[in-house]
């Protein structure tokens, strides 16, 4: 059995495991990043610490899709990193009656698989190319 925390960016559905989830926060002041990359819509402060907001919606091309009111903040290695979300959807638990990995030429590389339960596709995201893009993006910068 799998849990998933789903989420929207725009008019699409995608999720993260649940493990790899350590706080929603809501309602947060978002402060402006000076000098940083146009995916990073800030910073925010959380538990004592100054964690960076990445726009996914910006990252995956969408400018049009605003942030919602809630953000997913992830375990990380090197400390937490807060995802801005055009929504976040209650928890699921589920057994994937099929799970389907993308074509080798899929255009977004942030699938990890795809989810088929109950006559419903859920889109598993991507962490390791989201953090392998974060460095690109972060490091040509100096971030």
């Amino acid at each position: 059995m799998r849990q998933l925390l789903p989420f929207c960016i725009g008019a699409e559905k995608y999720a993260l495991e649940l493990f790899d989830v350590q706080e929603i926060v809501e309602n947060v002041v978002i402060y402006p990043f000076p000098g940083a990359p146009e995916v990073v819509a800030g910073a925010i402060g959380f538990h004592g610490r100054i964690v960076p907001v990445v726009n996914l919606a910006r990252l995956l091309g969408d400018r049009e899709s605003p942030l919602g009111q809630r953000l997913i903040v992830l375990t990380n290695e090197q400390g937490p990193v807060a995802l801005g979300v055009s929504m976040v959807l209650p928890v699921q638990k589920l057994e994937a009656t099929r799970e389907q990995l993308p074509d080798g030429d899929a255009e977004n590389p942030f699938v990890s698989c795809y989810l088929y339960w109950e006559n419903d596709m859920i889109t598993l995201f991507n962490l390791q190319t989201l953090r392998s893009q974060l460095e690109l993006l972060c490091g040509s910068t100096g971030v």
